[in-house]
C-alpha cells in the first residue's frame, strides 16, 4: 500500500501532481497547511489532521463538511508534529511505502524532525521518502540497489542516522568505498555519483540516511 502525506512546507504543485500522478497512492492524507494544495487542485483526501494553526479557514470549513472524510484535530500544544502523526498513521493504516511531499523548505526544525521521522517505518518493515524538486531523502536498514533512472540528479550522498554506520561498501560509483565505518562527523560520502547505469550500497550495522540530489535548474 502507498501512502502520500501532502505536509505544510513549501510545496512545488507542478511537482507534487507529477509525483501523485506516477505513483498513483492508494491512499492521501492531508496535513494541515498541505490541505491548501487538495482544495486548490480538488483532491479528495483520505484522512485530514493537524492543529490548523496554518491553514486557511474556508479550506478547513470545506473539507470539515465533507462528512465522509475523517478530520482529526490536534492542539498545538502536542509532543509530536502534524508530520509524524501523519506517518504514524500511515503506518497504522499498514502502508509498505509512504511519500512525503511539502516536508522541506521552510522552518529546519521542522525540516530535521521530519528526517528523524524517516527511521520510524523501519520498525514496521516500511520505507518513507521525502521527495522535493531536487531531493529524495530516505533511511536505510540495508543494503540496496540504485539505478540512476531512480535519481532526480546526479548527486548520491550517504550519512550515519545513528552513532556510525559499520561495513559500508559503494560498488559501481564514482568513489567507491569498501568496509567503511562512517561515524555521524564523517563527510567522505556526501555528493558521490554513480559511475554506470546502475550501483549498489551494503552495510552490516547501523542506519544510513540516503539522499539523492541534483542541482537546481
Amino acid at each position: 500500500m502507498d501512502t502520500v502525506l501532502l505536509c505544510g512546507g513549501c510545496m512545488d504543485e507542478e511537482f507534487v501532481k507529477q509525483i501523485l500522478e506516477k505513483i498513483r497512492p492508494d491512499c492521501v492524507i492531508g496535513i494541515d497547511k498541505g490541505l491548501e494544495f487538495c482544495y486548490r487542485n480538488q483532491i479528495i483526501p483520505q484522512y485530514i489532521l493537524g492543529d490548523f494553526d496554518s491553514i486557511d479557514k474556508d479550506v478547513l470549513e470545506y473539507y470539515e463538511n465533507r462528512k465522509e472524510i475523517p478530520v482529526k484535530k490536534y492542539q498545538p500544544e502536542k509532543d509530536a508534529t502534524d508530520t509524524r502523526i501523519g506517518l504514524e498513521l500511515a503506518l497504522k493504516l499498514k502502508s509498505n511505502r509512504i511519500f512525503l511531499l511539502g516536508a522541506t523548505g521552510g522552518r529546519l526544525d521542522h525540516y530535521m524532525a521530519n528526517l528523524q521521522s524517516l527511521l520510524v517505518p523501519l520498525k514496521y518493515g516500511a520505507e518513507a521518502w521525502i521527495l522535493d524538486p531536487q531531493n529524495a531523502v530516505t533511511v536505510l536498514d540495508q543494503g540496496r540497489k540504485i539505478k540512476k533512472e531512480e535519481l532526480p540528479g546526479k548527486y548520491v550522498s550517504f550519512f550515519s542516522m545513528g552513532d556510525k554506520v559499520e561495513g559500508i561498501t559503494l560498488r559501481g560509483f564514482k568513489y567507491p568505498l569498501t568496509d567503511y565505518t562512517l561515524s555521524n562527523d564523517d563527510g567522505i560520502a556526501v555528493s558521490n555519483e554513480l559511475a554506470g547505469e546502475e550501483a549498489e550500497v551494503s552495510f552490516r550495522k547501523g542506519r544510513l540516511l540516503m539522499i539523492f540530489s541534483g542541482d537546481k535548474a
